[in-house]
């Protein structure tokens, strides 16, 4: 079975947390870097609603510094 692929996610606004969010359902390590709303991410994941797709993540890696979130990925 193939490795999962370990994935940073910098700047997770809208698009990111999009993208990082639908690669993190799909199985990949997702690990997002982000400024606002970290502790409700940590606390409620991540919801995608639309159009023929609604889901949740549930366990999100996400930090506020790039030392932390390189610290995490390259581990």
């Amino acid at each position: 079975m193939p490795k999962a692929l370990r994935i940073a996610v910098v700047g997770s606004g809208a698009i990111g947390s999009y993208y990082g969010a639908k690669l993190a359902h799909a199985g990949s390590d997702v690990h997002f870097l982000m400024r606002g709303d970290l502790n409700e991410v940590r606390r409620a994941g991540l919801y995608v609603r639309g159009k023929g797709e609604n889901f949740r993540v549930g366990k999100v890696n996400c930090y506020n510094s790039t030392r932390k979130s390189a610290r995490a990925i390259w581990s």
